[in-house]
C-alpha cells in the first residue's frame, strides 16, 4: 500500500507544479506579433504575493519579463505597432507606467520607461513644487494614444508646508512624444480641475 501511495504521489507532483506555472494572456498586440502574459510569481521575502509578467512574441517565446506585486495589469498598444505602454498595479510609490518600443521584424521589446516612484515625485515637486507647498501622493498611469503620441493621467495631493494636515488634490494630463527607443519626452501638460473635490483634513488634527 506504501508502494502505491508514492507512486501515486509521483505522478500527482509534477501536474501540480506544471499548473501552479501556467501562464494566461493578459493582452495581444492588434498586428498578433506580440502577447503579455502573466503567471504566479513566488513570494517576497516579506510573504508578499507576487506575480510575473511577460512580453513575448506569437509563439510565446519570452522577451522581456519581470516581477512585480498583485494588482491589474492593462496594456495600451500603439495603433502603429510599435509601442505598448503598460499600467502594472501596485506599482513603485505610486507611478504604474511602463513604457516598450517593439519591434516586430526581429521580433524585440525594449524597455523605454520603468516606474520610478521617487523620481515621478521629484519630477512633480520641480515642475509645481514651491516653498509653500509639498507633494504627498502622486500616481500616474496611461490613459490613451492619441495622435500618434501617449496620454497619461498623473494625480495626486499636495499639502501647504504650513498646515500639513491639509491635503489638496491635483489631476494633470501629461502627453508624451515617443521616438524610435529614445527616452519618451513630456512634450504637453494640461491641468484639469473637479469643483466637486475639496481639500480635506487629517482627521484629528
Amino acid at each position: 500500500m506504501h508502494r502505491t501511495f508514492l507512486i501515486l504521489l509521483l505522478l500527482v507532483t509534477p501536474i501540480t507544479g506544471l499548473h501552479s506555472q501556467t501562464a494566461s494572456v493578459l493582452a495581444v498586440s492588434p498586428d498578433k506579433n506580440f502577447q503579455l502574459l502573466r503567471q504566479q510569481g513566488e513570494s517576497s521575502d516579506r510573504g508578499e504575493a507576487r506575480k510575473v509578467l511577460s512580453l513575448c512574441n506569437k509563439e510565446g517565446k519570452i522577451l522581456y519579463q519581470w516581477t512585480s506585486g498583485l494588482g491589474t495589469t492593462t496594456a495600451l498598444w500603439s495603433p502603429d505597432g510599435y509601442y505598448v505602454a503598460i499600467n502594472d498595479m501596485p506599482g513603485e510609490k505610486g507611478d504604474l507606467l511602463r513604457i516598450f518600443a517593439l519591434d516586430p521584424a526581429a521580433p524585440s521589446v525594449t524597455p523605454l520607461r520603468d516606474p520610478d516612484g521617487r523620481k515621478l515625485r521629484r519630477e512633480v515637486e520641480t515642475r509645481h513644487g514651491s516653498f509653500l507647498s509639498k507633494v504627498d501622493t502622486v500616481t500616474i498611469r496611461a490613459s490613451e494614444w492619441k495622435e500618434g503620441r501617449l496620454w497619461c493621467l498623473l494625480t495626486g495631493t499636495f499639502s501647504p508646508k504650513r498646515q500639513a494636515s491639509v491635503h489638496v488634490p491635483f489631476h494633470h494630463l501629461w502627453v508624451f512624444k515617443l521616438d524610435g527607443k529614445n527616452t519618451p519626452l513630456l512634450q504637453e501638460e494640461w491641468t484639469l480641475t473637479d469643483p466637486r473635490e475639496k481639500s480635506y483634513r487629517d482627521s484629528g488634527r
